[in-house]
């Protein structure tokens, strides 16, 4: 019976009012740490929509891309935006209206449309954070402003790619595009050459005949002048003519005059004559046809309508005319003979510029032969550049301006509380070992001054407090899994892990209040405790902390429990992790070892010194 020797430390908690009630409450305090702040911070992210924040916009540029901005996270309900002036936003953080402040620059737009500029800057936006407000107020608000920038980031790069994709994805289109049009000018360019080998044939053909043409205007040109110098000398002549006719109409009249009065004198000779030569037959005969003569010279002498005299009159007329014509003539000969003469020096210089027209022709043709040839290889080097300009699917943008996506496989990450549950629930275990021993004698003096060994004697007091630790870690698990939705991947076994846990928890606190009795040994497993909680990793990684703490963390006891529990909470294959069976085995090793330290020291407490009737401090 006395291996079972406990009832009676239980029953001091029956008697009076006040023990029954501090039993109850040691039984809760660890409800405390496990419960009530896995509870109060189950989901703080959740919350933020509360957080009032301060937004300031002084953007001055062009594109207005601070309003934009603006807009886009007052219409956000993850937190609680607020648009304010920057003076109202200095004082607002200063006095804890506003936990942070977000400001959009002045140079804000500018630097977003220098991207295309000859010297592109980044926008920045500018935060403002004031430690008195809270350490997590400024680590969230750190969250918050990363996600703002990457949420700018995604919106202006999107705007900024989404135009260089629209003139680089048809950078292909237009490389086809122009290969084929190379093709069609290597064809024309074909085409061309033959038209350049006519037109060098035929440039030679027209200066060979221009040369031809050039000899015969030369030729004109002579002839014309030879032409207008005859026509010079017929006009001369044919004035002469005109001259000489005229004066000979004048002699006409004259000699038509002086034939009419001998006309007149021999008609009136006959008529005297006539009585007396009419014997004589022979002289009348004569002399009338005398004076018929003499009338008819008269008569073709000086009247008009006479043969003789119209003759000469025609030909007084028709010299004048022939002598105005062969002016006329002349006239229009000097200006066939200047013409001419132009015609020669212009077809001098066409032959001339034919000559160069040769060479050009022959040139543009060996030109277009090479012409050719490059557009050839022209159309084969585009159409091979467009088969290697990539082509840009839908939603190309987004990626382009967040190349690094996330994607988590296997755990979703659990919600703050959740995921800090395995080390509230150890803060709250170790401090209801460490409470317990401030309600159980940890040293049973019945026990000690039996003739028990020390490991007896120490079981008979680890036992009541192996009930609490038992109560404690249930009461615990019961508030987790019904009231709390902590829904663990082993129910069962995160039953049994806290228990053990518990019960390794009261062997520390046990063996310090053991060794160092129960005043000191309670102020050392609270020391204990606040340096195994920093080292556990619990809230931070190790290897984040000062290089002592790193260290301690491979010997922490607490180590391994939050990581038991980690287990029993997250992991659907605890087996597969070493870490699972390695936490068991290192605190079953801690168990085992602060039982020894305990039974080794109880061995010494059978000896009642004086300081134990009177002990200098009694917590």
């Amino acid at each position: 019976m006395a291996f079972l020797h406990f009832g009676s430390e239980l029953k001091r908690f029956g008697r009076g009012k006040l023990p029954p009630l501090g039993f109850v409450v040691v039984m809760l305090l660890p409800l405390l740490f496990g419960g009530v702040f896995v509870s109060a911070y189950y989901d703080p992210i959740g919350g933020l929509s509360k957080l009032p924040v301060a937004v300031v916009n002084v953007d001055e540029g062009e594109l207005d891309a601070g309003a934009q901005v603006v807009e886009n996270l007052l219409e956000q309900d993850n937190i609680k935006f607020i648009e304010v002036s920057a003076e109202e936003a200095r004082a607002g953080i200063n006095d804890g209206t506003y936990y942070f402040g977000i400001e959009i620059p002045q140079d804000f737009s500018d630097s977003i449309a220098s991207v295309t500029s000859d010297s592109p800057a980044p926008a920045t936006v500018n935060a403002v954070f004031n430690n008195s407000n809270g350490f997590i107020a400024s680590m969230l608000g750190n969250q918050v402003v990363n996600q703002v920038v990457n949420t700018m980031d995604s919106e202006f790069g999107v705007r900024i790619v989404d135009n260089m994709l629209v003139g680089f994805s048809t950078i292909g289109e237009g490389m086809n595009q122009a290969a084929d049009g190379a093709t069609v000018l290597s064809d024309g360019l074909g085409s061309a050459n033959e038209g350049a080998v006519q037109l060098a044939d035929g440039a030679v053909t027209l200066s060979e005949g221009i040369a031809s043409a050039n000899t015969g205007a030369q030729s004109l040109a002579d002839g014309a002048s030879q032409l207008d110098t005859g026509l010079a000398s017929a006009a001369s002549g044919s004035q002469t003519l005109a001259d000489g006719l005229t004066g000979l109409s004048a002699g006409t009249d004259q000699l038509g005059q002086g034939a009419t009065q001998v006309s007149d004198g021999v008609g009136q000779l006959v008529d005297q004559v006539a009585p007396l030569t009419a014997l004589v037959p022979d002289i009348n005969t004569q002399l009338l046809t005398l004076r018929d003569g003499a009338a008819t010279i008269a008569s073709e002498l000086s009247d008009p309508s006479s043969t003789y005299r119209s003759g000469v009159d025609s030909a007084v007329s028709a010299s004048q005319q022939l002598a105005t014509g062969l002016s006329t003539l002349k006239d229009g000969s000097s200006q066939l003979s200047i013409g001419a003469r132009t015609l020669a020096d212009g077809t001098s210089q066409l032959a001339t510029g034919s000559q160069q027209l040769v060479v050009g022709a022959q040139a543009l043709r060996d030109g277009t032969v090479q012409l050719d040839e490059g557009s050839n290889q022209l159309a084969l080097k585009l159409s091979d550049g467009a088969g290697q300009v990539p082509a840009f699917a839908d939603g190309a943008d987004t990626t382009i301006t967040t190349p690094v996506d996330t994607q988590q496989a296997g755990d979703i990450s659990p919600l703050f509380g959740i995921g800090l549950a395995p080390f509230f629930m150890v803060v709250g275990l170790f401090m209801g070992a460490t409470v317990t021993w401030m309600l159980l004698h940890p040293l049973s003096r019945r026990a000690l001054d039996s003739r028990m060994g020390g490991f007896r004697s120490t079981l008979a007091s680890y036992l009541p407090a192996a009930v609490l630790g038992l109560g404690q870690a249930t009461i615990m698990w019961v508030v987790l899994y019904f009231f709390l939705d902590l829904a663990p991947a082993h129910p069962v076994g995160l039953w049994l892990s806290m228990v053990g846990i518990s019960w390794v928890f009261i062997s520390i606190t046990h063996m310090f209040n053991n060794l160092a009795g129960p005043s000191a040994g309670r102020v050392l497993s609270i020391i204990m405790m606040s340096f195994q909680l920093v080292a556990s990793g619990g809230l931070y990684p190790p290897e984040t902390q000062p290089a002592f703490f790193t260290w301690f963390h491979t010997y922490d006891p607490i180590t391994y429990a939050v990581n038991l529990l980690r287990q029993m909470i997250f992991n659907q294959t605890p087996s597969a992790d070493p870490r699972f069976m390695q936490a068991i085995w290192v605190l079953l090793f801690v168990w085992v070892l602060m039982f020894t330290i305990s039974t080794l020291a109880n061995r010494t407490n059978k000896v009642l010194r004086m300081k134990d009737y009177h002990p200098e401090l009694n917590i």
